[in-house]
């Protein structure tokens, strides 16, 4: 069991006969507890910071994932509405395709420019189709590019904070390792000195 901050106190220790001068090794235990009780507060502190990042990661992921069903919701209604346009300009175009063609019934005479005018309606609706179908190409092009970008950066982010997570752990080891060797060199100048053996009397 790990000791604390509270355990560290010159009034606990057994006091014997020449012994270490007290006044001094208490005031050096003093400073042992001073700087134990910092060594929890840091590490106290490194473990809130890590659990503040871990939860901004959390909550990155979350909102990348947010946004690419956001993305994902818009790019389905774009491709709907202009399915829908394309849709009706069609019906539109191949209704005057056909009272065209009815007009080109009710005029044989006139064969050479009703046939103009049908191959400039087919042409116009190809133009038209190809335009709308360039257009959703392009926004769902943008779609992708902008979900591809909030991908990354939701990665850089993550492994930002795993960075960090790892620069803090070094830290607490570096910090347990100070105190391991702070605590094994008070623990050494504690250990009282041999009594010197009696010489005998002349």
């Amino acid at each position: 069991m790990p000791i604390t901050p509270e355990d560290i106190n010159p009034s606990k220790l057994p006091v014997a006969m020449r012994g270490y001068q007290r006044e001094a090794t208490d005031t050096f235990l003093k400073l042992v507890a001073w700087d134990y009780r910092q060594v929890v507060r840091n590490q106290t502190a490194a473990a809130e910071e890590a659990e503040r990042l871990r939860k901004q990661v959390a909550e990155l992921e979350a909102r990348s994932e947010s946004d690419r069903e956001t993305l994902g919701r818009k790019h389905m209604e774009l491709r709907s509405r202009y399915d829908e346009e394309l849709r009706e300009q069609r019906e539109a175009l191949e209704a005057e395709v056909a009272r065209l063609t009815s007009a080109l019934a009710a005029h044989q005479d006139r064969d050479e420019l009703t046939r103009a005018l049908l191959s400039n309606a087919q042409r116009a609706s190809r133009e038209l189709r190809d335009a709308a179908r360039a257009e959703c190409e392009a926004l769902l092009k943008a779609a992708r590019k902008r979900a591809t970008e909030i991908e990354a950066e939701a990665h850089a982010s993550v492994r930002e904070s795993s960075l960090e997570v790892s620069r803090l752990r070094t830290i607490e080891h570096d910090l347990r390792e100070q105190l391991r060797r702070t605590l094994q060199s008070v623990i050494g100048s504690e250990t009282p000195p041999q009594p010197e053996p009696e010489t005998p009397f002349d």
